[in-house]
């Protein structure tokens, strides 16, 4: 099927749910050659992918990878996973050193949203080396990553709270992982990866670093069961909302999609410049997270105070944005935040190591 759906993707014609789905299904049982998921992934992104192909892709995805209900309670935090690549590199790495500009903001958020008592399942990953990651500052933190999925889901229920590591959710997909990470462009697995959602939450914040993509993913979250969604672009290529300007904001609630745009301003934030949100290594990255869980100032607080509120606002423990930020300076004022933190780092660390393997089907 993977090479009439090349042919028929070549001429920019749209695929149907069940070529796409087809084909998916021979990309991920390994039945397609390396070249030709290469050449799929290629012309589908010339092509442009249409809502309906990646709902399609991504439904094949998630049959394969982990699955761990949490229940509606949970909120799930994400990004879109930028592949290093000219249109990408400036907003996500300097000068392939292992530092990123920007600070992992999306890391510190689930904690403050978490120390807000809001319950937060987040999917954390390890990108290709020089770039820091998710996983990798989560892990600088003294979070430990490599659990089982019953120590995931105790950890969650214990401490509102988890994280999801890739190794455990990408069952048998290795070889996608490989070539996303080799391919050099941003792909249809890129789009598909933060949509895994391994704790099946009906509430998602999705950051992409696209202003045209904000419409497109939203409608894809609904067409994925998504009940309330938020899909954000922000000022600098920010796959968060932004302190340095405006953000681009596409909400979906019960099937109705609606996109505006905000600015700091609107909620009694100055605006900063980037280099006050500029990250570094691992361990720069950790130190500046715990400096804003315990309580410095600065853009690093307001931005991770605009953010931790679209959580609470979505989640329907306030009733706007600007509720929210005080929601998220009281999470932080009080401590609770930061004993969030402290708590997962002792969880975690007090489990029995587990080796990581591939997950048996009874493990799914």
């Amino acid at each position: 099927m993977i090479k009439e759906a090349i042919g028929k993707l070549v001429l920019r014609k749209d695929l149907t749910d069940e070529e796409m789905i087809e084909s998916m299904r021979e990309i991920v049982s390994r039945k397609a050659s390396i070249a030709g998921i290469a050449a799929f992934l290629t012309a589908l992104r010339m092509k442009g992918e249409t809502p309906e192909e990646i709902t399609a892709g991504a439904k094949v995805i998630k049959e394969k990878s982990l699955r761990l209900p949490l229940g509606e309670e949970a909120i799930c935090l994400d990004r879109e996973e930028i592949t290093v690549e000219r249109e990408t590199i400036l907003s996500t790495a300097k000068d392939f050193s292992g530092e990123t500009t920007i600070f992992n903001i999306s890391t510190a958020t689930a904690l403050v949203v978490a120390g807000g008592g809001v319950k937060v399942a987040k999917y954390v990953r390890t990108p290709a080396p020089p770039l820091c990651g998710c996983a990798n500052v989560v892990a600088a933190l003294g979070v430990h990553l490599d659990l089982t999925p019953s120590q995931i889901e105790r950890c969650f229920k214990t401490l509102g709270i988890c994280f999801f590591h890739d190794p455990l959710v990408h069952n048998g997909m290795d070889h996608l992982l490989a070539l996303r990470k080799k391919i050099g462009i941003r792909s249809l697995l890129n789009l598909i990866d933060p949509l895994i959602n391994p704790g099946g939450a009906t509430t998602q914040i999705l950051g992409v670093y696209d202003p045209n993509l904000t419409e497109t993913m939203a409608i894809v979250l609904g067409n994925l069961g998504i009940k309330r969604g938020l899909v954000v672009h922000g000022k600098d290529t920010l796959d968060e909302m932004s302190i340095t300007g405006e953000t681009k904001v596409t909400e979906l609630r019960e099937g109705i999609v609606k996109t505006y745009t905000i600015s700091p301003e609107d909620f009694g934030l100055r605006r900063w410049g980037v280099g006050e949100i500029k990250g570094g290594t691992k361990e720069e990255n950790a130190k500046m997270i715990r400096k804003i869980l315990e309580g410095e100032r600065g853009g690093g607080r307001e931005v991770t105070l605009l953010n931790a509120a679209s959580a609470f606002y979505m989640a329907g423990r306030v009733k706007d944005l600007k509720e929210g930020i005080g929601m998220a300076e009281e999470a932080i004022d009080s401590g609770n935040a930061f004993k969030t933190l402290e708590r997962l780092i002792r969880f975690t660390n007090s489990e029995n190591r587990f080796v990581r393997g591939e997950l048996t089907t009874e493990m799914r």
